[in-house]
Formats: C-alpha cells, structure tokens, sequence
C-alpha cells in the first residue's frame, strides 16, 4: 500500500472515530440519542423535542434548576420584588423591569438590547405575526415600554404572582432578534414561513450555535464564539435522530451515541448492562395518557361523556403500568400537577362491567352482532394513533384488546411524532382534530397550579381553526366555567383561596373525560464511559430544560 493510501485510510478512520464521538484534543464531539426529529424549531413547534434543542442555541431570561431555584441567564438578576425590579401599582397590578446583562451578544456578534425585547413583546401581543402559543401573555399584560438600552419594562393589567413561571416574556416565544426577524416581518407581515424556524441560519443566544441540520439523520451544533458564560469543554455536539427504541439501545451499546435519554422503565436494565454506563432518572413531569376528541370532529359516540368514561372504565391501567412501564410506576392522575391535586381526587378504576353499562345509556350497541357496538348505522369503530415509541405501541395493542372486550373497535396508527404533533398550519394530527384516540405526553406547570399554556391546550379559544390555527386544544374540550377559574387562578395572590380555585378547575378537567392518565413517568438517562457524570445529572425541572446546563458537561480526565 502506497504512503497516500495509507493516509488516506487513517484520515477516514479518525472521521469515522469522530463521527462516533471518540473525541480528539482538538474537537471534543458528544453524540446524543434525539427520539423525535422535530418538523420546525421553537416556537414554531411546540413539540418537546423542539423546545429541548433551545437549551444548546437559544436561552431564556431566566430559568430554573433541580432543586427548583430560578437563577438569570440573559437578564442582569432576575426581577423581584424585594430587589425592586418587580412591584405592585396602585390599582393592584404587576410590573416588572427586565434588565439585560450588559455586553450580551446573539449569536451573529449583534448586540442584545431592548429593542430585541421590545420586538419580541409586539410579536407576544400580535398573533398575526407569528403562528405559536402564547399562553395568556396578551390577555394579561397591558403593555411593554423601553426604558433604556438594557431595560424593558412589562406593565400587566392585574396581579400576576407567577409572573416568574408563567406567561414572562421568553416563556413561549424565545427572545428574537430584531435585526433578522424585522425585515422578514416588514417584507411578508408574518413570520411562519421565516427559514430560521428549519435552522437555516439561525440566530440565537446559547452556548452553542447550530450549524447543519440533515432531515432524517441529525443536527449538529458547534461552539458559539460570542457566548458570554461558561465556556464549553465540548467543542461539538449532535443529536442524531433515532426513532426506534431498539435502534436508540444498540446505538448506546455499540458506543454510536454517547447519551440516552427519556427511555421507559423496562429498558433500564438494558442500558445499565452496558460497561461503564452511568445509568440515573430525574423526578417526572410527563404523564402519558389517552387522549380523547370530544369536540374537534372526532368520533361522533365520543361527544357523549358516558362514551368517554366508559372508555376509563375500559382499560386497565393500572395493571398495563405495572406490566408494560415497570413495578412501582406512578399513575397519572392529571394533566395539572400532583403537587396540586387534592389527597382525594378521584381516578375512574377498572370496571368493564360499568363501561358496558354507560355505553348501553347511550344508546351504543351492537345490532348485527358482529361484536362492535352502533348507533343510527354507524359503528363505534375508533382511530387510534400514538408515536413510534415503543411503550405506547405496546399500550395501543392492550388498550384495542380492552376495549373490543365492551364493543367498541379501533384502528391503531402508530406515526412518528413530526405528523401527529405538527401545528394546524402544517396538518398535525392532533391540532386538526383528525384522530379520536391517542397516546402522548404533555407536561404541566409543576412549580405552580397556574400554567400560562393551559387555555391554549384546554381554552374554548385554543381550538385550532383556519381563522385561529395557533391553539393546540386539538380534542375540543371548552367549558367557559374552567376558563373563567384560569382567568381567576392567574391574578389571585392569596394562596388558600388560590388553591380552592384551581381544585375546582382540576375537577371541571376531569368532568370533561377526555384525559385518562396511564402512568407518570420519570425521565431516565444513560451516559456513556468517558464523561463526567455529576454535571450531566444537573438537568433542569420542567419538560424543557433538561439540556440547561450542557457548557458544564465535559469528558472524564
């Protein structure tokens, strides 16, 4: 072999090597296992996996860590008001002063000042703009105004005690930069189809700065230059997508990715099998549960709240959580947070025998005898769709045997995650309304028992329609009563008389029978030999900040 062959062969296996993140002295590489390849960024997505990416590339003001400590990131310190940068007006409302640190730049070297907030405030409050959630931001804030070059301040038109945790400014739409999202604007008046939403050129304000994305296959991010914390020990990050679990567990075994993450209970054995595997689960904030559309063109038996518990009835959830997730596994009782709910709230137990009963009232039952109850000529024949994970197929099979054991049918479509979480603009699944059953996860607020979010998933507004396609409340579910108390929970200071509200709305939700809970999950992660473990068990609290510390990560010695 002649010396440039042989040259040839060594610089195609360092490639290779480097591909699999063996890290060299000169580019430290980490590969992480990405379950879900998102169809466009924050906030055009609101899909999780979307809003995890903005944790490499794309902070917010401020954020909170694990042991649930709010700590600034773009801001000078975080509003309060014992440092008086938040305060109380003589008509009871909020106002808060957000202060830039001085000196931050985004990621293309343009500075950082007021005007980004500013702009980012105008799109907040102009669902015109821009198609994504806003939770109640433009319902509860009266106005913004520049103060000075690093200064911003929000004036709300009521007291707004969470105004920390729900509905700031960088909570659903990520600070924008005014000098690559105001020409856009000013040239198409919208901002949906802007290429930075693909990653095409996108500008942030992260440790890292993302730098190609192939559809289907990965993205990669390298280090920002104009970062101002932390510099990162790893100089290159990828998320390679992998949507199948035995896919993403052999990836891990074979040392093709360096970090799992988010993997059901029944696989920890498999990862901590691995030699040298670090294998250790944060508390959870997702609850997978069944999904029903009650009210945005599903099934016509499903608008009937027998129909819908029946359902409940139906499944036994308890025993598939122990089976299929793991001994001991949480129930999620909820969408809203554990924390919150009372001792007593009740959970609609395994009774088939009641099942067929409600269905019975409602008039659904099987004519033909061909096992599969009717109505008026039409069957109870149910679209069933989840993700490709595999947990949730496996709950689909279950799920289909139950309920054909009390007449009613399904069909089962597992999709990956990119269709059925889509917005209404790019025809999701869920936000058209064309499903009736579904399996997913959606966090909630678990350091309040207000979320800003909850009437875009919940509101009779947050229905998703050609005129208003920004809701997420896929399923139809509206009850102005529960509404009205989200309205009422967002502006009471008093803690007692706060909870007494939210407990009435938690029960309103599940009045509605359109959610039933299978199982809380805690989120697991699996990190490979060669990495310092402590920093990477760092991660954040909420459904997505889990990445909120990467520039601390970095390679054993």
């Amino acid at each position: 072999m002649n010396l440039a062959r042989i040259v040839g062969v060594i610089l195609a296996l360092m490639l290779t090597l480097s591909a699999f993140g063996i890290a060299s002295a000169q580019d430290t590489t980490i590969i992480i296992g990405w379950e879900q390849e998102p169809p466009l960024l924050r906030p055009r997505s609101s899909l999780t996996f979307a809003s995890l990416m903005g944790g490499f590339f794309h902070r917010d003001l401020w954020d909170w860590n694990g042991q649930l400590e709010i700590f600034p990131v773009m801001v000078e310190s975080v509003p309060t008001f014992e440092n008086g940068l938040a305060r109380t007006l003589a008509n009871g409302a909020t106002q808060v002063d957000i202060v830039l640190k001085e000196g931050i730049l985004w990621s293309d070297g343009a500075p950082i000042t007021s005007a980004d907030l500013e702009f980012t405030h105008m799109i907040m409050m102009n669902p015109a703009t821009l198609t994504a959630g806003r939770g109640s931001y433009p319902d509860i804030v009266e106005s913004g105004e520049v103060i000075d070059e690093r200064t911003f301040r929000l004036t709300y038109n009521a007291p707004a005690p969470d105004y920390l945790v729900a509905d700031y400014l960088s909570a659903n739409i990520p600070i924008l930069p005014a000098h690559v999202f105001g020409p856009i604007l000013e040239a198409s008046g919208n901002l949906d189809d802007a290429p930075q939403w693909r990653g095409i050129d996108y500008v942030g304000y992260g440790p890292y700065v993302l730098t190609e994305w192939a559809v289907g296959q990965q993205v990669v991010m390298d280090k920002n230059p104009n970062w101002d914390g932390q510099e990162p020990a790893i100089d290159r990050v990828i998320l390679r997508f992998i949507t199948d679990t035995a896919q993403m567990t052999n990836a891990f075994a074979n040392g093709e990715i360096d970090l799992a993450f988010n993997f059901q209970d029944s696989l920890v054995p498999q990862y901590s099998a691995v030699p040298g595997a670090e294998v250790f689960q944060t508390p959870g904030v997702y609850g997978d549960a069944v999904w029903i559309n009650m009210g945005n063109g599903g099934h016509p038996a499903l608008t009937d709240v027998r129909v819908r518990e029946a359902i409940a009835h139906a499944m036994d959830r308890e025993t598939m959580a122990q089976q299929l997730v793991g001994p001991g596994v949480q129930m999620a009782l909820s969408w809203f947070s554990s924390a919150f709910l009372p001792e007593d709230h009740p959970f609609r137990e395994y009774n088939p025998e009641r099942a067929a009963q409600l269905l019975d009232e409602a008039g659904w039952i099987d004519t033909n005898g061909n096992g599969i109850r009717d109505k008026d000529g039409v069957e109870m024949i149910l679209r069933f769709f989840t993700t490709t994970r595999q947990v949730r197929m496996d709950y689909q099979v279950v799920i289909q045997e139950q309920l054909r054991a009390v007449g009613i049918g399904t069909q089962l479509f597992p999709v990956p995650a990119t269709i059925l979480f889509a917005d209404y603009l790019e025809r999701g699944i869920l936000d058209t309304g064309d499903f009736d059953l579904a399996i997913f996860a959606l966090s909630s607020n678990p350091l309040s028992p207000y979320s800003g979010d909850t009437l875009e998933w919940f509101g009779c507004d947050g229905i998703p329609t050609p005129e208003d396609p920004a809701g997420s409340n896929g399923w139809g579910f509206c009850n102005p009563r529960f509404d009205e108390l989200n309205g009422m929970v967002a502006v009471e200071v008093d803690p007692v008389r706060r909870l007494e509200l939210a407990r009435e709305q938690f029960q309103l939700f599940y009045e509605g029978a359109f959610w039933h809970g299978l199982y809380l999950r805690p989120t697991w992660y699996a990190l490979a030999p060669g990495w310092e473990l402590e920093p990477v068990k760092g991660v954040g609290t909420l459904a997505a900040n889990w990445f909120n510390n990467i520039e601390f990560w970095a390679p054993s010695m």
